[in-house]
């Protein structure tokens, strides 16, 4: 993903996450949240070197800001940010390529639709999202096995977000906003990038030297 150096941080946000956290859980939280934002993801078994606790042993008010996506973490609010921005950047890329921003984009996202409808569409079953998302995957020959991890956030993240997108918009068709959402998705190995699975090795490694 496209990573910004910054993050935004909201205070009357954070303080009503951290009102019933104590000040050490308060501690955890915050550094879970930068480490998400550098990482794009928290490894469970990386944790206990980072806050000094195992994933079970974080508390409630904690685990709630996060998506738990099995062997990784990754804060709810970080993701949205972070992937926002890189839909942006990728859009612009691809805009630049056609000579500017489009003049309209309104019945781009009908394209693909068979029907079309003002209602918020009923909101699918993970098991359902990841089927087609996969399924288009495979049509933009793209490794699917590349995209699940990142499927998968997104789903999360519209769901935690009362099915809207990064932008704020309601999802009224959720497979035609899959459609145009895919394309600017990155893919994800164990909740990391190609970049940051080097840089993790090579902080390990340097880690083991000068242990020695």
């Amino acid at each position: 993903m496209s990573k910004l150096p910054y993050m935004q941080f909201f205070p009357t946000d954070f303080m009503e996450d951290a009102m019933l956290m104590s000040n050490e859980e308060a501690g955890i939280y915050i550094k879970m949240i930068c480490q998400s934002h550098i990482q794009e993801g928290i490894p469970k078994k990386r944790l206990p070197f980072l806050v000094q606790n195992d994933w079970d042993d974080v508390s409630e008010f904690t685990k709630d800001k996060f998506l738990d996506m099995g062997e990784i973490i990754i804060n709810k609010r970080v993701y949205k940010d972070i992937t926002a921005h890189a839909e942006y950047i990728e859009k612009q890329k691809i805009n630049g390529k056609k000579g500017g921003r489009p003049k309209t984009q309104k019945n781009l996202s009908n394209s693909n639709s068979i029907s079309n409808t003002n209602s918020i569409s009923k909101i699918p079953t993970e098991l359902e999202f990841l089927e087609y998302g996969l399924t288009i995957l495979k049509q933009l020959k793209k490794n699917p096995d590349e995209y699940e991890f990142s499927l998968k956030a997104k789903y999360h993240s519209w769901v935690d977000d009362k099915w809207k997108t990064g932008h704020g918009k309601t999802i009224k068709n959720w497979k035609n906003t899959l459609n145009n959402t895919i394309p600017h998705l990155k893919p994800m190995y164990n909740g990391r990038t190609k970049n940051n699975e080097h840089e993790q090795y090579r902080r390990e490694l340097l880690s083991k030297i000068q242990s020695k």
